[in-house]
């Protein structure tokens, strides 16, 4: 074949593939239509659409030399040709393999290149002789029909032809039969599954739609390759760089502030908001182009439900609503397998079989339903939630602890969003056993790894016995880049908007240490703390003014993981595109790619899911704070500490290790003599016990945190009570630190002290 000649059967097949997969939607639709028993009108008109629907594929693969799709077209043409005369009936044998006729016709339109499919050959040929098969065994007499055909004949001679050819064929396919009976026989035993009865499951598809869809109408559209579309759109985009520059240069003339420039200070910041406004409708308007309905991903659901239900024995009802919803269709390409392995999650761990759910007071068939929305602004929002038995919390804890993922300590202090978001966390998992469908623990990570990479967010809410709702809200396009940029040690780095809850300064005495580790208390939550230096590992001068007494932080999201990033100064926004680093720098850690500023600096654009799991990291190995005020390193005996304990022996140690490391001390037998003490003298630390007679630790922290007086003294609990419940408690009441008595040593308290004052 002539080069000219490939590349044109190259083109051909390009475009057979995109109007094949749209037979192959409406063939699906079709079929999932019939199982559910439409009225006779609607019966007819849906086997007449599906058959037209195979005709024309059948026609199109020809034209293409896709033979094996050619057959397996003609054999369920065969099918629907006889249901539109009304010679067969649709029995469950018929139906199962017709759905196996759509599985396989979806693989081969998968494949490039003609017939080039492992399903081609034997397999593909022994299930078109099963086809026709049960299509004899379905036959419906009619011979009152057969009366009327002559008359029929006459009236239609332009048909008698095409009738003719058709009539033809059974004869002669009667004659073959007993030999395909006989040579198969073997065959049939092997594979006994194909001719077997299977248990019916009803799935209901309920859609703001009447049941027979108008799928058919002609669209006033121009297919266009979605290549051409895309380079068109990474051109567009570059404009962003442009107006970034436009807006840098106009800063820098409007600093010079010369009289003379005045005039042309005010015009070019109207031309560079005029050239802003016209980049952004631009790119808007391309990347519309590039939108499409979320119908073309959520029609291949209730498929999956329908298998699904059948491998698991399970009853399944489904509700889809605003499907006509558009979305950029790189978003949707992207979200077919998070959304794929969230149905696959719900079915199998949550939708209960129908026993159990009649047992539990339900209906026997689980309901799955799907709710797309579009938000304000250009954000769509996903609703994915089943009625089945809800998230089992204890396997969550149980397999969050045997992964090593967070500490016993950590789990007690979670709120139920934070226990739940775990399920996001690579290693995690709540199935009891290891199938091909869940059980290693990484799906779920690798939907929220993939919804991240979108500009999205994924969360999760579940009622035990009520079912699981996850809500997935995602950009209307895959929008220019906006983030903040931070400097950490004389270097800058990009934090995506997305994932910056809030940008805060906070006094280091606001930090509270749990086991030397920081926390910060913000917004009714304990957020872990940590220098973002820390996290990714950079070193260099720090802002000197930053670590006096302030500290810049930003508090990062990722679904309900929250960590707090403390930065040396946040420098603003940002707006751009990603640039790749190119495959030599594609696994380097914490960073997504780059973008470039207005003055032409390359800075580098962190990945939330990376850096969440490296600040909690480094906070398990960094616990100090700086805090560089121009204090010697020894400490002065005018700094001077209240320590409330009632029992002598613990009183004394306490006294003897702080008095050698130049404190002045003062003792208490139990909080309410402390309380008193501290209203006749000053001191610039409390150290008290929680289990003392009179006034507990508890109740002295809280009315030292509550008085006007005493609130800004920091108070550290040095205790016995080692519970995630009493340390909780602790954190309430108000105290900056918890120390446990069995794992105390002496370093431990000294250096928690100087960090607090």
């Amino acid at each position: 074949m002539a080069k000219s000649q490939e590349d044109f059967f190259r083109e051909l097949l390009a475009d057979f593939k995109v109007e094949a997969s749209e037979h192959q939607e409406a063939i699906t639709k079709g079929m999932l239509q019939l199982e559910k028993q439409p009225s006779k009108s609607d019966y007819q008109l849906i086997v007449e659409t599906t058959f037209r629907e195979l005709h024309s594929l059948k026609g199109a693969s020809r034209a293409v030399n896709q033979t094996d799709i050619e057959k397996l077209c003609q054999s369920m043409e065969g099918v629907f040709h006889q249901l539109k005369d009304g010679k067969a009936s649709l029995t469950p044998q018929l139906f199962e393999l017709l759905f196996k006729g759509v599985d396989v016709l979806n693989g081969l339109l998968s494949v490039d290149g003609p017939n080039a499919n492992p399903n081609s050959g034997s397999n593909l040929s022994q299930l078109i002789k099963a086809i026709d098969y049960q299509l004899i065994a379905s036959k419906i007499e009619q011979p009152a029909f057969v009366v009327e055909q002559p008359a029929f004949v006459v009236e239609q001679p332009a048909l008698v032809i095409e009738q003719a050819a058709f009539v033809v064929e059974p004869p002669v396919y009667v004659v073959e039969q007993p030999a395909f009976v006989v040579e198969n026989s073997s065959p049939l035993v092997i594979e006994p599954e194909i001719y077997k009865e299977i248990e019916q499951v009803p799935i209901t598809l309920s859609v703001n739609e009447p049941v027979a869809v108008d799928l058919y109408q002609p669209r006033e559209t121009v297919r266009i390759a979605t290549s051409k579309l895309n380079r068109l759109l990474m051109q567009a985009e570059e404009f962003n760089t442009a107006k970034a520059t436009l807006s840098y240069l106009t800063q820098e003339i409007q600093r010079i502030n010369h009289p003379g420039l005045l005039v042309l200070q005010r015009d070019l910041d109207r031309f560079n908001h005029s050239v802003g406004r016209m980049v952004d409708d631009m790119l808007f308007d391309i990347k519309s182009t590039l939108l499409f309905p979320f119908s073309s991903l959520t029609d291949i659901v209730p498929k999956i439900a329908r298998d699904l239900g059948k491998e698991f024995g399970k009853q399944i009802n489904i509700s889809i609503k605003g499907a006509e919803t558009e979305i950029d269709r790189r978003i949707l390409e992207e979200l077919k397998d998070p959304l794929i392995h969230l149905i696959r999650n719900c079915i199998d761990h949550g939708i209960e079989k129908p026993e159990i759910r009649l047992k539990n007071g339900k209906s026997a068939a689980g309901l799955l339903e799907i709710v797309i929305l579009q938000e304000s602004g250009r954000k769509v929002e996903v609703i994915l939630q089943d009625d089945g038995m809800g998230i089992n919390r204890e396997r969550l804890k149980e397999s969050a602890l045997k992964n090593s993922i967070v500490t016993r300590e950590a789990l007690a202090l979670m709120s139920d969003k934070e226990l739940l978001s775990l399920i996001f966390r690579s290693g995690i998992s709540t199935s009891p056993m290891i199938t091909d469908l869940s059980g290693r623990g990484l799906g779920m990570a690798i939907v929220a790894g993939k919804v991240d990479g979108l500009g999205g967010s994924i969360t999760v809410e579940s009622v035990s016995g009520k079912g699981t709702k996850f809500v997935i809200s995602l950009p209307l396009t895959l929008s220019t880049f906006r983030g903040i940029v931070v400097k950490v040690c004389n270097q800058s780095f990009v934090v995506p908007t997305t994932a910056v809850e809030r940008a805060i300064r906070i006094n280091t005495k606001e930090i509270k240490y749990v086991e030397s580790k920081p926390f910060l208390f913000y917004n009714g939550e304990n957020i872990a703390l940590v220098n973002l230096a820390d996290a990714l590992q950079v070193s260099g001068q720090r802002n000197k003014q930053t670590a006096f007494n302030q500290l810049s932080v930003l508090i990062i999201s990722l679904g309900y993981r929250k960590i707090g990033c403390a930065v040396d100064e946040v420098l603003g926004e940002q707006e751009g595109i990603v640039k790749d680093l190119g495959p030599q720098l594609v696994h380097v850690r914490n960073i997504a790619g780059a973008t470039v500023l207005g003055n032409g600096q390359v800075i580098p654009i962190l990945y939330i899911p990376d850096l969440i799991d490296s600040a909690i990291n480094a906070q398990s190995t960094t616990n100090t704070f700086e805090q560089d005020n121009g204090k010697e390193e020894s400490i002065q005996a005018q700094q001077r500490i209240l320590i409330a304990e009632d029992s002598i022996t613990s009183r004394a140690l306490l006294r003897n290790i702080l008095e050698s490391s130049g404190y002045f001390v003062k003792t208490a037998i139990d909080g309410l003599e402390a309380f008193q003490i501290l209203q006749s003298d000053q001191f610039d630390l409390v150290v008290s016990d929680v289990e003392m007679p009179g006034m507990n630790g508890f109740e002295l922290t809280a009315k030292i945190k509550s008085d006007s007086r005493f609130g800004q003294i920091p108070v550290i609990l040095v205790t016995s009570l080692s519970s995630d419940f009493d340390k909780q408690r602790g954190l309430e009441a108000g105290a900056n630190a918890y120390i446990i008595k069995s794992n105390f040593e002496q370093s431990n308290l000294v250096e928690t002290i100087q960090r607090l004052i």
